[in-house]
């Protein structure tokens, strides 16, 4: 159960065509219509986790994109995997706001599926973009707990850092800081640095886009 709880709030964010990884706060928008990537980390999650993902994602057509993502717990071990959809609702804004959308399911061997739904609001200014979520998820047997998260992405030179925070109902939030880098064309270089119920959290990960 806990590695589905694990990976319910890193999934939500292995969708997105521009926050994407490092970031755990997804954004509103998706993939270009026809192009996909392929994303791939290690993480030490809540609970002393230590996981690799790997997530592709790709948009059939102009507004959706569909991901997946498959986790290895080698902690435990166990593996567990997800697929979601996600839409962007309104257009993206190069100086102002859209908002999107994603609906998908978790499932960990004996621990059964974990549905989940995020609202997503994307705000870009000169200052950076600002990320907000609002979601729930429902793990087999349990009861429906509220998601949330806030992030800000910002440029500086080659290096995009960020700041964010999120969490659900019941559970202490997480606060992490991350950077991402494309290293050669089309090839992506990130790692994120947080903190969550005293314990330090870490990933290092790469995105490939085709």
């Amino acid at each position: 159960m806990r590695t589905l709880l694990a990976l319910s709030l890193a999934v939500l964010a292995a969708t997105p065509a521009l926050a994407g990884r490092p970031l755990t706060v997804d954004d509103a928008s998706v993939n270009d219509a026809g192009a996909g990537h392929v994303e791939a980390w290690y993480a030490r999650q809540p609970g002393r986790l230590h996981t690799w993902t790997v997530a592709p994602a790709y948009a059939p057509v102009n507004g959706l994109e569909l991901g997946a993502a498959f986790t290895r717990d080698r902690t435990t071990p166990q593996s567990s995997a997800a697929v979601q959809a996600k839409w962007r609702i309104t257009p993206v804004q190069d100086d102002g706001c859209n908002a999107g959308a994603v609906l998908g399911v978790t499932q960990a061997r004996g621990a059964g599926r974990m549905p989940y739904v995020n609202g997503l609001f994307t705000c870009n200014s000169a200052w950076g973009a600002t990320h907000f979520n609002l979601g729930a998820n429902r793990a087999s047997g349990g009861p429906t707990l509220g998601t949330w998260g806030v992030a800000h992405e910002r440029e500086f030179g080659a290096v995009t850092a960020h700041v964010e925070a999120f969490g659900q109902r019941l559970a202490k939030p997480t606060f992490q800081i991350g950077a991402r880098k494309e290293i050669a064309k089309g090839l992506q270089l990130d790692g994120t640095l947080g903190r969550s119920n005293r314990e330090t959290l870490v990933s290092v990960g790469l995105k490939v886009g085709f």
